[in-house]
């Protein structure tokens, strides 16, 4: 079985730059690899969560895949906790429910034959808003009906495990990730996808693997962090092979998407700027 993990595609109406990246990544998957399903582990939309229009654009062109797949919210689709939330773009029910109005469960299970799939909303980890108790709900319900066998892939935006300590921005689920895990003891956790960082890596966590998939869009300087392990910078999608109960990954460059920085992409810094111009 073949899954494929798109991230960070940071699509807008007047964001040609990444859009044109998008479908080209889009005919690779349909017409080249060919996976069963596809995953896109969020930051769907440019920079703007309460941008309708971008919302509309990247569900419009996601819709073109042919492929089965699924949606996760990042936190430019709409908002993080509170604390240390870039430009002040708090995550709120108002804007899950937007996004999740246009691109459907902002947390899901997908049962692919022998295997499940499960996507978490990161965002609202330590948020404190009725949506991350009713996901913690979901979460226990959900866990409980999978049982001990099943392999599980988990895809969420932001990583479960901590990026760096004390950091000064949102990184990972922070304190969240030590009561999912506890939860995820119950099941067979096989492997842990997420966006957010702009990079590849992987590493083993236990019987998990860890895979941070890169950006369709543009690379975000993450070796900067301090993360103490080596990550790729380059732009791509990433592949998952399950075999029984084996998962291995690969990480894909897309032909004809070339690797940038955001500085270098003018559309996309007019929509930074549009944004910081509000703040």
């Amino acid at each position: 079985m073949k899954i494929v993990q798109i991230s960070d595609t940071h699509l807008g109406a007047s964001v040609e730059s990444t859009s044109e990246a998008a479908r080209k990544v889009i005919d690779y998957i349909d017409n080249v690899l060919r996976p069963d399903f596809v995953v896109h582990t969020g930051d769907v939309v440019v920079i703007d969560p309460d941008n309708a229009e971008d919302r509309e654009h990247a569900h419009g062109l996601l819709s073109e895949l042919r492929t089965p797949y699924r949606v996760l919210p990042g936190n430019h689709d709409i908002g993080e906790p509170a604390e240390h939330a870039w430009q002040g773009q708090v995550v709120t029910s108002e804007r899950v429910g937007a996004f999740t109005e246009v691109f459907g469960p902002a947390q899901w299970r997908v049962d692919l034959g022998d295997v499940t799939l499960l996507g978490l909303n990161s965002e609202v980890f330590g948020s404190g808003i009725d949506d991350e108790a009713r996901q913690w709900e979901w979460i226990e319900e959900t866990v409980s009906g999978i049982g001990s066998e099943r392999p599980v892939l988990l895809f969420q935006h932001k990583p479960l495990w901590t990026v760096v300590e004390n950091s000064d921005h949102n990184l990972d689920i922070r304190e969240s990730g030590a009561l999912l895990l506890e939860h995820l003891e119950r099941v067979n956790l096989k492997s842990v996808g997420t966006g957010h960082l702009h990079c590849f890596r992987t590493k083993q966590r236990g019987g998990a693997l860890e895979v941070w998939a890169p950006s369709t869009a543009f690379m975000a300087g993450a070796g900067d962090l301090g993360l103490g392990d080596p990550v790729t910078q380059q732009l791509g999608i990433v592949e998952y092979t399950i075999d029984g109960g084996d998962v291995t990954v690969e990480l894909l460059r897309v032909p004809g998407v070339h690797d940038a920085l955001m500085t270098e992409l003018d559309d996309v810094k007019a929509s930074v700027d549009t944004v910081l111009a509000k703040a």
